[in-house]
């Protein structure tokens, strides 16, 4: 009995300091009391993006390449589905470059849930080694919840996306590195000018019923002098549109809304925008027929923008903004977390970065993550651009992923897993991005 109840107590034992080992306590203290903010403070205070000057009349040149595979491969977006067994429509990678005649910048769109790290780590290695003054790069993806998987080396990624296919991961990073440089020897002169559209009726918040959200079409147009045209496209809706049981490959709504512009002669590239907290709205249809119609509506928008003025040349601000990051705060329960090294063997360690971009008085914001267009809207970031002169795009999934960055408030009050299960950062992050941005929108 003595021999038994020793073992007893042994295997609790064990069992308990297992549980103490992987799980911990949230930690709520303030940001300003944080190491990892007074470091970005002093980052911001020092940080002078490079300027690129207009030694050039701009030019310009784009074009896709498919990424889909030629075999199965897993489907990524709600869960993990096994592959896929139809093609509805072809998954693309779509790129636009533009120079100033000092630099080249790329923005590069992925049809996928988003731009997957394996894939941007090796492009940029490519890259530089393909060119002698490295351009800069701008990464984004559809978010279609209906592409393929099998792109992220974790244990929790291939849980969750499939496995890990190293050759489609190198096979497309070499693809985009290739058509850059074919880009890159093609661009012809052009002209540029900003545009949005209020599409505000064709999406809404989804944490909160009511709460505010972010419904405008923003981007890009490039008007080249052989006549052809370009539309960067960047919306804040998630692309949800398919049922989780379909196994139809799809780049969803934006996929849609791409063929509209090609209808009108227009190459299409769309980014998603500040998707953390915002959905589709206002239609009835289903499936791939809501898909379709919104690609329509959201053509009809775009041909209704109030676009700015027209610019042959510009200057061009970049800069790489590391992001410091406290310990990854997943939560189990409302004051219970995964420790920092357990999340970290499971899904590799939070690392990512702002990328910052200004096209003359046009500012581009990727962020590492699903960002909220809800911060956006309550935190004025629009309105603190243009008592700057400036217009204001911020887009999600820059080539690093760290869960989503939605309003401070819904931390304690909304259970909806975007912020239970999908905040792996803790409170506070909404604020701690916010003065990010808002800095380098002064910059």
């Amino acid at each position: 009995m003595n021999r038994w109840l020793k073992g007893l107590l042994i295997g609790v034992g064990g069992i308990l300091l297992l549980i103490i080992s992987l799980v911990g306590t949230i930690d709520r203290t303030s940001l300003q009391d944080q190491e990892f903010y007074r470091t970005m403070t002093q980052t911001l205070n020092d940080l002078q993006p490079t300027v690129h000057p207009s030694t050039n009349a701009l030019r310009s040149g784009w074009d896709k390449i498919s990424i889909t595979p030629d075999s199965a491969m897993p489907m990524a977006g709600y869960r993990m589905r096994s592959s896929f067994d139809t093609v509805h429509d072809s998954l693309y990678a779509r790129i636009i470059g533009i120079n100033n005649g000092s630099l080249s910048c790329y923005f590069i769109s992925l049809d996928l849930l988003l731009f997957p790290p394996s894939i941007k780590e090796i492009l940029q290695k490519k890259v530089a080694q393909d060119f002698p003054e490295i351009p800069f790069l701008y990464l984004s993806a559809t978010h279609t919840h209906n592409g393929v998987g099998g792109w992220h080396n974790s244990l929790v990624g291939e849980l969750a996306l499939g496995q890990y296919d190293e050759s489609w991961v190198n096979n497309v990073a070499e693809k985009l590195a290739a058509k850059i440089k074919e880009i890159e020897t093609s661009m012809k002169p052009s002209q540029i000018r900003y545009w949005e559209s209020d599409a505000s009726e064709y999406a809404e918040n989804r944490l909160v019923a009511g709460a505010p959200y972010d419904g405008i079409l923003r981007g890009i147009q490039l008007l080249r002098n052989d006549s052809s045209k370009a539309h960067l496209i960047t919306y804040s809706a998630h692309a949800t549109s398919i049922s989780k049981k379909s196994k139809s490959l799809s780049g969803d709504y934006p996929a849609a809304l791409i063929n509209e512009l090609e209808k009108n002669n227009s190459f299409g590239l769309f980014m998603a925008g500040m998707v953390g907290s915002h959905r589709l709205a206002g239609l009835k249809e289903q499936e791939f027929d809501l898909v379709k119609k919104v690609g329509q509506v959201l053509s009809e928008k775009i041909q209704q923008a109030t676009y700015g003025p027209i610019q042959d040349s510009l200057k061009i601000k970049s800069a790489h903004v590391p992001i410091p990051f406290g310990p990854a705060q997943l939560r189990i329960t409302e004051n219970l977390k995964v420790r920092n090294w357990a999340f970290s063997w499971l899904l590799n360690p939070l690392q990512g970065e702002l990328t910052f971009l200004q096209l003359g008085n046009l500012i581009f914001v990727g962020t590492p993550c699903d960002f909220s267009g809800e911060i956006y809207v309550n935190q004025k970031l629009k309105d603190l651009a243009m008592a700057k002169g400036k217009h204001l795009i911020i887009t999600s999934f820059n080539g690093d992923y760290t869960g989503y960055i939605t309003e401070d408030a819904h931390y304690e009050k909304v259970r909806k897993e975007e912020v239970r299960a999908l905040n792996w950062v803790g409170p506070y992050y909404g604020r701690y991005f916010t003065e990010m941005i808002s800095t380098l929108i002064k910059n």
